[in-house]
């Protein structure tokens, strides 16, 4: 017999939790459901034992000797108490030590019923009269009544019961043998005869018990699964993250799950229990409900009312519900919010094809639109027109009032020339201030067609009249205009925007706030500057920029004490292209706060290569130009700062040059950054002083180190007195607010001596170093 090792903790000894206990298996629950039937019978067994003993003993005693009646009477009533003792221990015992132990309570309890069985055997030696036969029948009918009372419990256990048999009936049959009397031997088959059907019956009855036995366990099984089935059940039913609830068949709520609950906003289900499904509005939803009875399984999806009226998005479905006699008693919905995953959905798609400023049409859109236009226009006759509008000093008001106040103009601007925009018209932001309207009627006749665009144009900038609002103030705006006009035209979507900018490039040059219609004839300037803007993306990308040092010398010593890093563009074909040819495109187009981004990267890689020289980095500092676009951006420090860790170089190795016209426009913010930046270590200077405001007020709040005088004053100091005044005055100043001065553009030994004489501190030029590339840098540091 299998020991049970399982331990299992059970309240209040009570025996039948353990037999129903289906965290053990099904042997080990019925080996200990036999073995409490055996222990729960002893104690009738016992008595009626005892009982017999007895009263057998009672009825041998005038034909039996009484020394033979008392040993056997003797040992009937120790066994009877030793057995009671036994099952008092196993009444006692913890289930835990029971469940642990069933092989030796089993043991014990087989050692008792042989015991017994011996007992009772030895009745045939003991109380077995020689001649009186009556008696003699009397022991034989005890010996069966024994052990028929014995069989019924022990018929569940056959080698038991044989073994029973065997000890309680062989020694009678032994007797009976060997007395001399045929009458004897007759009685022996008799026994024997008896015997075989009592084993007949018992074993009947031993399988009725087995079967009962294992009966009951399959039947403790099979409830404990439905119990675990109906639990897991309820716990998907109640804690499914999708809304779940099962309705009737006159479609009315019978129970709703705690996520349906929670979609409804109520805390109780008898808000919702009873509600009738043919209430609701969209009556798709309620034929998703009805399909059920026809057998079918609903889908829905789509917007769903809810209790609170706040409108959902869901996916819903249903499924028959049926009852005991396989009838459609109703059904049971799954509901599923994908109100989120919608809306998500919509809104990426929102931000592909919308400005996320204006909420107006992106260039995407614009460009998809423009191109199914052009298809569905290749027979047409009929003009079309698409206006490119370009914010006139839109950059000015980004560096003067910060890049907050120039986004609440675009909006102002989107927000007027909606007014004017038709039904049937196309309104697009395509970049930072650049505006596309596309006018897809106009006339067959090209000239009517011009008035009319001429006409819409004039309207545009009526609208504009008045002044807008910007920080507070009043401020007037006007545009420059290109237009492209096309019917039946090849030319693609791109090519018409191209056209269309190409023609706003060329009404700027001629004056802002006019407009031009595209020729073929337009300027080639105006092209080779939309080229430029083009190429000079594909020069970051193809390596074709460069940084050349130029350095900054000590006006008294004649020594190098630093260097200006400027970028240089070897176009792979137009040659050398000079920075003051493609750093004003890429300001006005944007670029330039990625170039810088290359500038300063391709810097601090060459800064830590000058300082990985054996002499060290022996220099005051490198000065990088930065434009007031870039040095304003909201998180220009923590992009530096995140350079300057990548390149593992010193901020007190930088020195930044900023321009005196920016900073000016939007001093407070300028001050903040330059303070915050002046911790970590980097110096600063004011590029180009004495071009634009050279407040002293102004001069006086920020926190810079050194003034370049700008290369204008310092090309005529010699022959004209108002340059060489201008100079002497500037570097009075600096002295005063104790700031290094610089002279930029020196270009001869007169004005280096003169510059002695002032005591100007530096200066820089062609008259002692032309910018040159880092190689050749390094050989003179």
């Amino acid at each position: 017999m299998n020991h049970i090792e399982t331990e299992i903790e059970i309240e209040d000894n009570d025996l039948s939790q353990a037999i129903d206990n289906t965290e053990i298996s099904f042997k080990e629950r019925l080996t200990y459901d036999k073995l409490s039937f055996y222990y729960i019978s002893l104690p009738i067994m016992l008595l009626g034992n005892l009982m017999g003993a007895l009263l057998l003993s009672a009825i041998q005693l005038n034909v039996v000797d009484l020394y033979s009646i008392g040993i056997w009477l003797s040992i009937s009533i120790i066994m009877f108490f030793y057995s009671l003792y036994q099952y008092s221990l196993f009444k006692n015992e913890t289930e835990e030590n029971k469940l642990k132990n069933s092989d030796i309570w089993f043991d014990k309890y087989y050692t008792n019923i042989l015991i017994n069985g011996i007992v009772w055997g030895s009745s045939a030696f003991l109380l077995f009269p020689e001649s009186n036969l009556l008696n003699q029948m009397i022991v034989i009918f005890f010996l069966f009544a024994i052990g028929f009372s014995a069989m019924g419990i022990l018929a569940s256990k056959r080698d038991l019961l044989l073994t029973y048999i065997l000890v309680t009936y062989a020694p009678i049959i032994l007797r009976l043998f060997f007395m001399e009397d045929a009458l004897y031997k007759t009685i022996a088959y008799a026994i024997l005869a008896l015997i075989l059907i009592m084993l007949l019956v018992a074993n009947y009855y031993g399988k009725v018990i087995n079967n009962a036995l294992n009966s009951r366990q399959h039947f403790i099984t099979i409830k404990h699964t439905h119990e675990k089935l109906k639990e897991r059940f309820f716990s998907l039913f109640e804690r499914a993250p999708v809304g779940i609830y099962y309705y009737n068949e006159a479609l009315e709520l019978e129970d709703i799950n705690t996520h349906f609950m929670q979609m409804n906003k109520v805390e109780k289900k008898e808000s919702l229990i009873g509600l009738d499904l043919h209430a609701l509005s969209n009556k798709q939803i309620v034929h998703a409900h009805e399909d059920v009875f026809k057998g079918k399984t609903g889908n829905y999806r789509g917007p769903f009312e809810a209790l609170h009226n706040q409108n959902l998005y869901v996916k819903l479905s249903t499924v028959p519900m049926i009852n005991a006699d396989g009838k459609v008693a109703g059904g049971i919905t799954i509901i599923n919010d994908i109100t989120n995953e919608v809306t998500a959905k919509e809104k990426m798609i929102r931000n592909a094809y919308y400005d996320l400023l204006t909420n107006i049409p992106n260039r995407t859109l614009l460009m998809d639109k423009l191109k199914s236009f052009i298809t569905n226009k290749r027979d047409h006759e009929e003009y079309a027109a698409l206006l490119f509008l370009d914010i006139d000093n839109f950059k000015k008001v980004n560096e003067t009032f910060g890049h907050d106040v120039g986004d609440s103009l675009l909006k102002q601007v989107v927000q007027r020339i909606e007014d004017v925009i038709g039904s049937r018209e196309t309104f697009a932001r395509v970049s930072g201030n650049k505006f596309v309207i596309l006018i897809p009627s106009l006339h067959m006749d090209k000239i009517l067609s011009e008035e009319m665009t001429v006409k819409y144009i004039s309207t545009i900038n009526k609208h504009f009249t008045q002044p807008l609002n910007v920080a507070g103030e009043e401020y007037h705006l006007s545009f420059t205009i290109g237009v492209v006009l096309f019917n039946n035209s090849d030319a693609s979507a791109f090519d018409l925007l191209k056209r269309a900018e190409t023609a706003m490039y060329e009404a700027k040059r001629n004056a802002r706030g006019t407009s031009e219609f595209y020729t073929s004839s337009m300027s080639a300037d105006t092209k080779e500057q939309l080229m430029l803007e083009n190429d000079i993306h594909k020069a970051m990308k193809n390596n074709e920029l460069s940084i050349y040092y130029q350095p900054q010398l000590d006006v008294q010593e004649n020594k190098i004490i630093g260097a200006e890093a400027l970028i240089r563009w070897k176009h792979s074909q137009k040659g050398f292209i000079p920075p003051s040819k493609f750093i004003p495109v890429a300001e006005e187009s944007g670029i330039i706060i990625k170039l810088e981004e290359w500038i300063f990267d391709r810097t601090l890689s060459e800064i830590k290569a000058l300082s990985q020289r054996e002499e060290g980095f022996n220099l005051d500092h490198i000065a990088i130009n930065v434009s007031t676009i870039h040095f304003l951006q909201p998180h220009f420090v923590e992009q530096l700062m995140l350079l300057v860790n990548k390149h593992k170089v010193k901020p007190e190795w930088i020195e930044l040059e900023i321009t005196e016209s920016g900073i000016m426009r939007n001093i407070d913010d300028a001050i903040a950054k330059i303070k915050e930046l002046k911790k970590f270590g980097f110096s600063f200077s004011i590029d180009d002083f004495g071009t634009g405001y050279s407040s002293l007020a102004y001069l006086k709040k920020l926190p810079v180190d050194m003034i370049k005088i700008d290369q204008s004053f310092i090309f005529n100091m010699n022959q004209n007195k108002g340059d060489a005044m201008i100079v002497e005055s500037v570097v009075a100043i600096g002295q005063k607010f104790d700031l290094k001065i610089l002279a930029e553009g020196v270009e001869n030994d007169a004005t280096l001596n003169y510059l002695k004489i002032i005591k100007c501190d530096l200066y820089q030029g062609n008259f002692g170093y032309k910018p040159m590339p880092l190689e050749e840098f390094i050989k003179i540091v």
